[in-house]
């Protein structure tokens, strides 16, 4: 077993899980201290070790002084397993300092025996939770770390690999693994196709989850939302789609007339996500195209209906889990229904989450939200049958007798020019494509967006549009360039399309390489005749991997060698051909060009990662320009809003906005346009948000520049309906405990005084009876009565005084006289009255006081009472034969401390805290024979803290109590 694995080992027992990732040091010793078997990471930096597992080498020799302390401790812990407070030299507290420590002998899984050491205070460096984290992976094969909520925060390089683009557990498959860790401590299961184990680590609000996966050799499965990881060693696997543009032009298969299949173009690699929403008439509706395509016919057909006829006629909520949620009228979340595919029997399963939308009066009008399906291998499956049914309807209709048509014009060979090289019959490859139907379907989105352009992209088929008019040659040159500019002109290659000899379209990198700063100038220089010459080297008409060599003539006569494909398309309802050229073979040209495409891969790749994590986070979030035209928006701000993404583009800034909320939220941004320097995030305002629906609903909006050029602007919106409904809640019992609490004060207040009256009548009375001033009582009980009842008297009207404290300092009424007070004559003047309660119960009382102890300035009569209650709880609870300590010190941070340590019964941490509630009686108090109102640890940490000090008591069952009382350095006299 390798170090790492060694240390992450012990991470299965959950008393050293518990201590993984915690800011204060924890070390596990074997028991002759020979050696630290583990370290949390803070724990491994005091001994100066990078990470957890550097410390397996380390050995200590007995003479070492970290280790002769532990084997000192070794010999008498208990064990049992019980636990003792101890105080360490040499463990990251200082130079001269002790570090007070939790010391346990325990039991490992081997049935050996080591010493557990946690620190009760921070010590050594400061390290954050990802820093702790990435030590505690450190030099580990393949092993992760998720945050509670599932979010990925540090994973090896193997781990990182084998994840891809996935962050979180829910992307990798293993929310439920996750949820089993979490509730069990241990879970052992599969994640990214490997043998896994998750274990939670830490607790609290700090649980951290940590996953060990099995040996690097198993078989990766599919994976949402992450790229796939190719075997190593695919001997059938088929070529990449890059290996397969890279082959020579006789190994590529010819391409079909059909569109690209899906397994032409690669696997799903995202989930697919759309919007919903319902209105206040209860009718569902959904904004994907694309998930109204997959579901088929009967979903789109129910599209629009109420819910309820939706669900009964699909068959989708058969359990009305989403009626009843619906009905709730609040947010909700990860409800998965089966959504029917293709008729009854094919289903898919789809996540739904909804939020609900209010007016501005907060009369709920309906909901909006989003769904998400993450098996993408059925998706693949069900857009692969699409494919595959429409490719075979294609076929059969090519399969059927065309109609009569003329002649096309381009196909008479002897009209074009003789210099022109004849190339072989069209042929693409599926990469090539790919990429054209892609450039149609982004240059026919561009074109439905602007009224006055045509609904179909120029790569269409003839059949889907009405017959143009004849071809201008130069006129609908200059259009159709125009048009496909700004899409075809981003391309690193050179395009041109032209029929017979009349140029219709050249993109900007075919006009830089050849030199012509127009279309229209090529044309009147020749057109093709000018462009292309006679190749009469070893290389003329060479067939490459991606072409044929050709030579090119530029504008200034220079000749330039590229690579070529000829092949026809449909251009606004005729064929034409497409040239597309790419650089030549140079050496140095296809290094550049080798690493323009790796460095434009990469960027994409960074870009689709971009939008998935945007898309995925629940805050909306908004890119706009210095007008305050709405650019783009992520699905969340589509959710929040009720927009489609096309149909921001036609709001501004401010229509989002509630009339009040408009105002400063245009100020907001004019503040950051004038403000140069403003680039990050600002400190954000509360605002309103007006939805499509016309309902309003309370946001956290926070804005600042983004660009390099600082005119695009990021909001980011949240929905704070929830906080404010908190808000509300929490400031209403606030105030009502508040008033609850001062009525309690003022009651118990006047009632003392009210009951002390006739205490103090029956006291003075039962005194005279039992000194028989008025004659004898004559019966022995009686007198015993008379005992009983003076001894009540007094101790209710002990308990009134405490109350008559206690409701003082609650309603702030108590009086307090600040004056210089010497600490150590105080404590001797307690201990003396104490001593003889001390003798009785057979204590022995130390006294160890600090010379030279500044003066602190405090009320003398609670400093007293702060004692006296202390010395008397110690005593109390301390046997016969006990010690109770009593000490005084001036730390290094200039505080004045008294400290009162005793050897008695102690407490655990739930016995600690029902002491300090009021009228709170402990088990303890009956099993050591004392009693007491309850009332003593809750006045004594109230007047602590009225006198401006600090109250701190550590106790541990059977090993004593500790109790501080510490005065800041601003309560101090300069001597």
């Amino acid at each position: 077993m390798t170090a790492p694995e060694f240390r992450l080992a012990f991470l299965s027992d959950p008393r050293l899980a518990a201590h993984a990732l915690s800011p204060v040091p924890t070390w596990l010793w074997r028991i002759d201290a020979a050696q630290i078997l583990w370290a949390n990471p803070t724990g491994a930096a005091i001994f100066n070790a990078r990470s957890p597992a550097a410390l397996r080498d380390v050995s200590f020799d007995a003479k070492h002084p970290a280790a002769a302390q532990i084997a000192r401790l070794a010999g008498t812990l208990p064990q049992g397993g019980g636990h003792r407070l101890e105080r360490l030299r040499g463990f990251g507290a200082g130079v001269g300092a002790a570090l007070m420590c939790v010391c346990s002998r325990i039991t490992l899984a081997d049935n050996s025996a080591a010493v557990l050491v946690v620190s009760t205070e921070r010590a050594g460096p400061d390290l954050p939770l990802p820093e702790r984290v990435r030590r505690l992976l450190a030099d580990s094969r393949i092993a992760a770390a998720f945050s509670a909520d599932g979010e990925l925060i540090e994973a090896t390089p193997a781990a990182a690999e084998r994840f891809g683009a996935a962050r979180d557990l829910i992307a990798l498959g293993a929310q439920q693994l996750a949820q089993e860790a979490t509730h069990n401590g241990h879970a052992e299961g599969e994640i990214a196709g490997m043998p896994a184990a998750l274990d939670r680590l830490g607790a609290g609000a700090a649980i951290v989850l940590l996953a060990t996966l099995g040996p690097a050799h198993a078989e990766p499965a599919p994976m949402a939302a992450a790229p796939p990881i190719a075997p190593s060693a695919p001997a059938e696997a088929p070529p990449a789609p890059a290996a397969i543009a890279e082959a020579p032009a006789a190994e590529i298969p010819a391409a079909s007339p059909a569109p690209p299949q899906m397994p032409a173009t690669g696997k799903r690699r995202l989930p697919l996500r759309f919007v919903w929403q319902i209105d206040s008439d209860d009718r569902f509706t959904i904004t994907s195209d694309e998930f109204a395509a997959i579901a088929g016919r009967r979903t789109a057909d129910a599209i629009g209906q109420p819910w309820a006829d939706i669900a009964d006629a699909l068959g989708i909520d058969p359990d009305r889990t989403i009626a009843r949620a619906l009905a709730s009228h609040e947010t909700w979340s990860g409800i998965i229904v089966q959504w029917p595919i293709n008729g009854h029997d094919e289903r898919l399963p789809v996540e739904l989450s909804g939020l609900p939308v209010f007016d501005h009066d907060r009369n709920f009008i309906g909901y909006r939200g989003f769904g998400v399906c993450r098996d993408l291998a059925r998706l693949d499956a069900i857009e692969k049958a699409h494919a595959e049914a429409e490719a075979l309807a294609k076929a059969k209709a090519a399969e059927a007798p065309p109609a009569p048509q003329p002649e096309p014009i381009a196909e008479p060979a002897p009209e074009q020019p003789g210099n022109v090289l004849q190339f072989p019959p069209p042929v693409l490859t599926p990469r090539e494509h790919s990429a054209f139907d892609q450039i149609g379907r982004e240059l026919g989105d561009r074109l439905k967006s602007a009224d006055s352009r045509p609904s179909k992209d120029d790569f269409a088929p003839a059949a889907e549009e009405p017959p143009p008019p004849p071809p201008k040659p130069r006129t609908d040159a200059g259009r159709n360039a125009q048009e496909g500019r700004p899409i075809l002109d981003r391309l690193p290659i050179g395009i041109l399309v032209y029929r017979l000899n009349d140029l219709i379209y050249a993109n900007r990198a075919f006009l830089d390489w050849t030199g012509y700063p127009t279309l229209e100038a090529l044309a009147e220089a020749g057109g093709l005749d000018s462009l292309f010459i006679e190749n009469t080297g070893s290389d003329a008409g060479k067939n490459s991997g991606n072409g044929k060599t050709l030579t090119i003539s530029t504008q200034a006569g220079e000749q330039m060698p590229v690579e070529g494909r000829l092949f026809s398309v449909t251009w606004n309802g005729e064929s034409a051909l497409v040239l597309m050229l790419s650089t030549a073979t140079a050496p140095a040209s296809t290094e550049r060009q080798k690493g323009a495409e790796l460095a434009l891969r990469q960027a994409q790749t960074e870009l689709r990662e971009l939008h998935a994590i945007l898309d995925t986070a629940t805050d909306g979030v908004l890119i706009i320009d210095r007008s305050g035209r709405v650019l783009s928006a992520n699905r969340s701000a589509e959710a929040l809003f009720g927009y489609d993404a096309a149909e921001f583009g036609a709001l501004t800034f401010g229509d989002l906005f509630a009339v009040e909320s408009r105002r400063p939220v245009l100020d907001y941004l004019d503040e950051l346009a004038r403000d140069s320097a403003a680039s990050l995030l600002g400190m954000g305002r509360e605002v309103f948000g007006r939805v499509r629906q016309g309902g309003l609903i309370p946001l956290f909006m926070t804005m600042g520049r983004v660009g390099d050029d600082g005119e695009k602007f990021c909001a980011v919106l949240r929905d704070i309906t929830a906080w404010k409904k908190t808000e509300d809640e929490l400031v209403s019992a606030r105030q009502q405990a508040e008033k609850a609490s001062f009525a309690k004060s003022e009651f118990l207040a006047k009632m003392s005084h009210e009951i002390r009256t006739p205490l103090n009548a029956i006291i003075g009375f039962s005194e005279v009876m039992m000194e028989e001033r008025f004659g004898p009582v004559g019966n022995e009980r009686y007198r015993q009565y008379l005992r009983d009842i003076h001894s009540s008297g007094g101790h209710l009207i002990s308990l009134l005084n405490d109350l008559l404290d206690l409701s003082k300092i609650e309603a702030g009424k108590l009086d307090l006289t600040f004056v210089s007070v010497n600490l150590n004559d105080a404590i001797q003047q307690c201990v003396a009255i104490m001593q003889q309660q001390a003798n009785r119960e057979r204590v022995i009382i130390r006294v160890s006081l600090a010379a030279a102890l500044p003066q602190v300035v405090a009320d003398l009569r609670s400093v007293r009472q702060i004692l006296l209650n202390l010395l008397s709880n110690s005593i109390k609870f301390t046997g016969a034969g006990g010690q109770v300590i009593i000490s005084t010190a001036l730390t290094d941070a200039h505080e004045v401390v008294v400290r009162v340590r005793d050897t008695g019964a102690g407490m655990s941490e739930k016995e600690l805290q029902t002491a300090l509630e009021p009228f709170r009686q402990l088990a303890t108090s009956v099993r050591w024979g004392s009693s007491g109102t309850g009332l003593g640890l809750p006045i004594t940490k109230a007047l602590t803290e009225a006198n401006h000090a600090r109250f701190t008591i550590t106790s541990v069952v059977s090993d004593g109590t500790l109790v501080e009382v510490a005065f800041p350095a601003n309560r101090l006299l300069a001597q």
